[in-house]
């Protein structure tokens, strides 16, 4: 009896060694013929916005280059957060990937989030939005910002500018009246739910990429205020920046993908230099970038590691005005 249990032991030792081995096997595999499956990549944000557009532009792309459906998934609200909640909460098996960008590190300093970019493996910055703009329509009673910040100050609450809470707007709003300006806040979605709200004149200012706003621009229905970026752009090199007229806000848009905390590695590189082949290499995804006045822009996981961690910084620095104190 008792070598019989013994036999049975050691059978039972090696059978748990076989699949131990098994499983490790497997997960190798999964990696390596990774992807296997479509990959959802969750916008964020409304259907029509910048990111959206963007992930659409890039999708189409990484459907050939990685050999399964790349389709896109909007889930929208409270500036992103909801959206990157439920992708940092997925599985990690690499086929949920957030598309998101500023908004998040804003979201996290606002103490709107109990979590931030450190919760997910982060793979590329994988474009840049065109300069966005404050844009007003073309009849309103002020040109400049110092028109706008002098007007709305003889007139409190009269002119409506669109912010969204824990998104990159609500800094723009924090920076003008931080300027002087008194001016009503009205919440909104996305670039996508801002727009209808300015042609309808449900709103007298809304900040957008210029691109999504140049043709009402050259129809003489919208006009240009002020450039929201850091600096002035090429393509509206007269346009002076909010930080130039007195105003402390200015960013820059930079798409994000985001693939859930424990994703495995070799995964996330796979999807990073996919999507930076196509973006430095692909001239038909080049041309459709140039006719969304956008360049082409692809950082590797080590520089949008750099980068997010240093908004972020700049973001913490102004953490009390976000939270309203």
């Amino acid at each position: 009896m008792r070598k019989l249990l013994t036999v049975l032991l050691i059978l039972a030792i090696a059978m748990t060694s076989v699949m131990a081995a098994g499983q490790t096997e497997t997960a190798a595999d999964a990696s390596s013929k990774w992807p296997q499956q479509p990959i959802n990549l969750v916008v964020a944000f409304a259907a029509g916005g910048n990111s959206d557009y963007n992930a659409r532009a890039l999708g189409k792309y990484l459907t050939k280059e990685l050999g399964q459906p790349v389709v896109v998934t909007n889930i929208a609200g409270s500036g992103g957060s909801i959206g990157a909640a439920q992708v940092k909460d997925a599985k990690n098996d690499g086929y949920t990937i957030l598309v998101s960008q500023l908004s998040m590190n804003i979201a996290q300093a606002a103490k709107m989030v109990d979590f931030g970019y450190e919760d997910f493996e982060l793979a590329c910055v994988f474009s840049a939005s065109a300069d966005e703009v404050l844009v007003a329509n073309a009849d309103a009673p002020f040109n400049t910002v110092q028109e706008l910040i002098a007007e709305s100050q003889k007139n409190p609450g009269k002119y409506k500018l669109t912010a969204n809470t824990g998104a990159s707007t609500q800094w723009i709003a924090i920076g003008l009246q931080q300027a002087g300006a008194k001016l009503n806040i009205v919440s909104s979605g996305g670039s996508g739910e801002r727009l209808p709200l300015l042609l309808g004149r449900h709103v007298d200012l809304i900040p957008m990429p210029y691109n999504m706003v140049q043709d009402y621009v050259d129809k003489g229905q919208f006009k240009y205020i002020a450039n929201v970026s850091n600096a002035r752009s090429a393509a509206l090199p007269n346009l002076p920046t909010l930080r130039e007229s007195g105003v402390p806000a200015g960013y820059y848009y930079y798409n994000t993908m985001f693939f859930p905390k424990g994703t495995d590695p070799k995964i996330v590189a796979k999807f990073s230099e996919a999507c930076g082949k196509i973006i430095t290499t692909n001239e038909a995804y080049q041309k459709e970038m140039a006719a969304l006045f956008q360049a082409p822009t692809y950082m590797n996981t080590a520089d949008t590691v750099a980068h997010w961690s240093q908004e972020l910084k700049e973001m913490m620095a102004i953490s009390d005005l976000l939270q309203g104190k």
